[in-house]
């Protein structure tokens, strides 16, 4: 999945630099919020973020900074 998409690094749930931890993360608040939820990065070699996305798209800001889909859950 090759989708771009911007957020805030500061709404995110959570970050992780390993992609299992925040793939774990994710499934966690999936379950618990019962919406949407995507993990991005910035760049290789960069954290992993969780976001509600949702709220990430509804909060779109002129901080905020592009990153790649990685999955989305």
């Amino acid at each position: 999945m090759s989708e771009n998409i911007f957020f805030n690094p500061g709404d995110s749930i959570a970050s992780d630099f390993d992609f299992n931890k925040a793939y774990v993360s994710a499934q966690i608040y999936r379950h618990k919020a019962e919406k949407p939820v995507l993990i991005v990065q910035e760049k290789d070699g960069h954290p992993y973020f969780i976001f509600d996305e949702d709220a990430a798209i509804a909060q779109e800001t002129a901080e905020a900074k592009k990153f790649s889909i990685i999955k989305k859950i």
